[in-house]
C-alpha cells in the first residue's frame, strides 16, 4: 500500500492530519506548504496515481536558474493532504505548523511514473505565486535537485508540420492496442500558440488565421504562459449535434462565432517536441492542457478496444465514421496504418476537370470529375445533385479563371457538351459504390474543399 508509511508514522487520535486513503480521482495539482517544524522547510507535492508525491525543500524552489535547490524524497501524502494547515501536536511527526505557501496545477511534458523510476523529469508549475518550468533530477538514495527553468513558456520547437493522415480501411480493428474517436466533417487545422499569438494551418499549410477570429481568441487565452502546436478540426454543429460542412463553409463566410475547434491531438508543449512520444501519452497531456479551455475548444473524447461498438452507434447517429488509431504510435506526419478511416458511407475529395449544362439547367447541370494517378487525372464520372442555387452561382464564378480549351482527363469519355477546367477545383462527393467501369454510383455534391490541394486527391475506395 502505497500509504503504509505515512500511516505508521501518525497517531489520529491526536494529530489533526488526514488519514491515508487512495484517491481514484486522476488529476493535476500541486500544493508546496511551508512547514515550520525543527528544521523549516517547504514541502512540495505533486497529484500522480491517487497520492502526493512529495519532497522536502529547505530552501524552497528558487526561481533563479543559477539556483540548484536540493529536494529529498520523502513518503507519499494522501490527496486530502492538500487542503492541510495547523499545527501537528507535540510529539508527533513533523510536529510544527503547517501553512499553504501555494498551489495550482501542474503539467508534466512526459510520463510522471517514467521520471520517477528513470530519476529525471521536468514539470510546469501553473499557481498563484509560481508560474513557470522546474526540472526534477534524482542524486543519490532520496537527494534529487530542482532546477528553474524559465518562466515564460519556450517558443514551440517548429512552426510547420505535415500532418499525420488515416488510411481508408473496411475493416475495425480489434484489441486494446487501438482507440475510437469519431470522425468530423470540418476543416483540418494545425493551431500555433505562443506568446499570446496564434496561427491557423490547414494540412496543405494554407494560412487560416484570418478566416477564424474568434477561435484565435480562445486559443490565446487558452495558451496563457504556454506555448503549444495542436491538432484538431475545425467544424459547425447542426441543431442535432452533427458536424455539418455546408455549415461551416456558411459560418465562415458570414459568423465563424459558433465555430468549434476539436482537439484530437498535441504536437508540442513549452517548447518540446511530443511528435515521439506515444498517442496514449499525448492524449492525456492534451486533455489536461485543454482543461482551461473555453466551451468552443473541444477535446475529442474517445474508447479503447470497443471498435465495433463505436461504429455501430456512429452509424446509427447517421455520422461520417470513425477514426481508430494505435495507441503506442508516434506522431509520423504522413498517411500510415497505424491510423484507420472507417466510413459509415462512401465520402471522398474529387477533382473538378469540367461540367455541363443544359436548356433546363443552364447555370449547371453536371460536374465531371477526376483523380490523379501517377501524375494523370482519371476520369471517375458526374455528379448533378447536391446544388442549391448559390451553389451553381459560386461555381460559376470559380469557373470564370480555370476554363480551358483541353480535357484535362487522361481519357476522353465522349462527354458531350462539357465545358473544360484546368484541374484546380476540389469538392467533396457522396457515392453508393465505384462500378466496374471505375465510375461513381449515385454521387452527390457536398461541398467544395478549398483546404486541398487538387494534386494531392487519390482514389480512396
Amino acid at each position: 500500500m502505497r500509504l503504509k508509511e505515512y500511516n505508521a508514522k501518525r497517531n489520529f487520535d491526536v494529530t489533526t492530519e488526514p488519514k491515508g486513503k487512495i484517491d481514484k480521482k486522476r488529476r493535476k495539482r500541486f500544493v508546496i506548504q511551508f512547514h515550520r517544524a525543527s528544521h523549516d522547510h517547504y514541502d512540495f507535492r505533486l497529484e500522480h496515481e491517487g497520492v502526493l508525491v512529495s519532497w522536502a525543500v529547505p530552501k524552497g524552489l528558487s526561481e533563479n536558474k543559477k539556483d540548484k535547490r536540493l529536494a529529498i524524497k520523502v513518503e507519499d501524502h494522501p490527496i486530502s493532504y492538500i487542503d492541510f494547515k495547523g499545527v501537528i501536536p507535540k510529539g508527533q511527526y513533523g510536529a510544527g505548523t503547517v501553512e499553504i505557501f501555494d498551489k495550482g496545477t501542474y503539467l508534466c511534458l512526459t510520463s510522471l511514473k517514467e521520471g520517477l523510476k528513470n530519476g529525471s523529469f521536468k514539470v510546469d508549475l501553473n499557481g498563484k505565486k509560481l508560474v513557470g518550468r522546474w526540472a526534477f533530477v534524482k542524486m543519490e538514495g532520496d537527494n534529487w535537485l530542482a532546477i528553474y527553468e524559465g518562466k515564460s513558456a519556450p517558443k514551440n520547437p517548429f512552426n510547420k508540420v505535415e500532418v499525420e493522415l488515416a488510411t481508408l480501411s473496411k475493416q475495425i480493428p480489434s484489441g486494446k492496442d487501438w482507440l475510437f474517436e469519431i470522425k468530423y466533417d470540418g476543416y483540418r487545422i494545425v493551431s500555433f500558440i505562443e506568446n499570446n499569438k496564434v496561427s491557423f494551418k490547414t494540412r496543405n499549410n494554407v494560412d487560416y488565421t484570418l478566416k477564424l477570429p474568434s477561435l484565435k481568441q480562445d486559443l490565446i487565452f487558452l495558451g496563457k504562459n504556454k506555448s503549444m502546436v495542436l491538432d484538431g478540426e475545425v467544424v459547425m454543429f447542426d441543431k442535432n449535434g452533427k458536424s455539418d460542412f455546408s455549415l461551416l463553409q456558411e459560418a465562415i463566410k458570414f459568423d465563424e462565432s459558433k465555430l468549434c475547434y476539436v482537439v484530437f491531438d498535441i504536437l508540442a508543449l513549452n517548447g518540446e517536441d511530443l511528435r515521439r512520444v506515444p498517442l496514449k501519452q499525448r492524449k492525456n497531456i492534451l486533455k489536461e492542457a485543454l482543461k482551461s479551455a473555453t466551451k468552443n475548444i473541444i477535446f475529442s473524447d474517445f474508447i479503447v478496444g470497443k471498435g465495433k461498438s463505436c461504429f455501430n452507434a456512429v452509424k446509427k447517429l447517421e455520422l461520417e465514421g470513425i477514426v481508430a488509431k494505435k495507441l503506442n504510435s508516434f506522431y509520423i506526419g504522413k498517411r500510415t496504418e497505424d491510423w484507420l478511416k472507417i466510413k459509415c458511407y462512401l465520402r471522398q475529395e474529387f477533382v473538378i476537370g469540367g461540367f455541363q449544362t443544359t436548356e433546363k439547367n443552364d447555370k449547371l447541370s453536371s460536374l465531371l470529375l477526376g483523380y490523379f494517378k501517377e501524375g494523370k487525372l482519371i476520369y471517375v464520372g458526374k455528379t448533378g445533385t447536391g446544388f442549391t442555387e448559390t451553389i451553381k452561382d459560386e461555381l460559376n464564378k470559380k469557373f470564370k479563371t480555370l476554363l480551358s480549351k483541353t480535357c484535362p482527363f487522361e481519357k476522353n469519355s465522349n462527354l458531350e457538351s462539357a465545358t473544360w477546367l484546368k484541374p484546380k477545383l476540389v469538392c467533396e462527393v457522396q457515392f453508393t459504390e465505384l462500378t466496374n467501369s471505375n465510375l461513381l454510383r449515385q454521387a452527390s455534391f457536398i461541398a467544395l474543399r478549398e483546404d486541398k490541394d487538387a494534386k494531392d486527391v487519390k482514389l480512396e475506395v
